[in-house]
């Protein structure tokens, strides 16, 4: 019973505030709207309209009322951390050759591939902007060394494919670079917009990276499972995601070479698909990975106990955990 009162709860709170964030955001974004060309407003509606499960702007709403109380500086960094994460998806759609964005038609189909690079970068500008006449420069900071991490991730994870290096570790690291940065800068944007002060920034990092990473392995299980989303997304593009690589990790070498050498062919994937899966299933790949998801979520429990106030974002991690937010 009282979980269900702090659930409830939980959701009245953000459902104000996430109302007030939408206004800001198109005051923030549309106030140029009479010089701003048709192209970069129908786009604008495009991206904005696409509507998430908002979790980065309830991290950082939560994060914000566990260190004090919400403001405007509060929801101008959820704004920005979930622009940067949009200018980022349209990024990845580009150079995935996506097709679907939450289950529908990716903004590269829409516009070309052009003109969605090129609105990523608007975005990403756009932000810099905003922070800079805000002058939110802590923000700014997050913003930046988010982007880094990003970049990074991007580039240990495109050499790892070329290189054929897909350890769990290696993973663990991609994740904590790309899924982990922005959950990080979720809560530490919103954090410090409550009044945190830099020596008590390292329980929110510790906090954000291992969920991050626990997000990110619950999204691999997700691949394997009839959930409303593309199955098997990441074997159709030859990766190897976290359920799989505790499972080639588990199996002897002249196997895992073998099934390594069907997911990267591509080309034959409806051929080879029954033979991955099977292997994946008797190795116990999901149930591995499963095990590794409430490692780190725990991990993450643990450093919110440290901080007062907490309960609510203790509550809202063990809903990401089981993606049920």
């Amino acid at each position: 019973m009282i979980a269900m009162e702090v659930e409830h709860n939980i959701s009245e709170i953000l459902e104000k505030d996430l109302q007030r964030i939408d206004k800001l955001k198109r005051e923030v974004f549309f106030q140029e709207k009479k010089e701003t060309s048709p192209l970069i407003s129908t786009f604008l509606e495009f991206v904005f309209n696409k509507q998430g499960k908002n979790l980065r702007p309830k991290l950082a709403l939560l994060s914000s009322k566990a260190q004090g109380e919400t403001n405007r500086a509060t929801y101008l960094s959820a704004i920005l951390i979930d622009i940067l994460h949009e200018a980022t998806l349209l990024h990845d759609d580009v150079v995935d050759a996506a097709q679907l964005r939450r289950g529908e038609t990716s903004a590269n189909v829409v516009f070309g591939n052009k003109a969605t690079v090129l609105m990523g970068d608007y975005l990403l500008s756009k932000m810099i902007e905003v922070c800079t006449k805000e002058k939110e420069f802590k923000l700014l900071e997050i913003i930046s060394t988010t982007l880094v991490s990003l970049s990074k991730g991007e580039l240990i994870q495109l050499n790892a494919t070329k290189e054929s290096e897909f350890s769990v570790a290696q993973l663990t690291k991609v994740a904590a670079l790309k899924t982990g940065s922005l959950l990080k800068a979720s809560c530490l944007a919103g954090a410090y917009s409550a009044g945190l002060q830099e020596e008590d920034e390292q329980v929110w990092v510790d906090f954000a990276e291992n969920l991050g990473i626990a997000y990110q392995i619950k999204d691999d299980i997700i691949d394997y499972v009839e959930n409303g989303k593309e199955q098997f997304k990441d074997i159709k593009e030859g990766k190897v995601n976290i359920p799989m690589a505790l499972a080639l990790e588990s199996a002897d070498k002249e196997t895992a070479a073998h099934i390594l050498g069907l997911i990267k062919d591509k080309e034959n994937f409806k051929a080879n698909i029954v033979e991955i899966t099977t292997f994946l299933n008797t190795q116990n790949g999901v149930q591995l990975a499963e095990n590794l998801q409430d490692k780190f979520t725990e991990k993450a429990v643990v450093e919110l106990h440290k901080m007062n106030n907490s309960e609510d974002l203790i509550a809202f991690t063990e809903k990401i955990a089981k993606r049920t937010f």
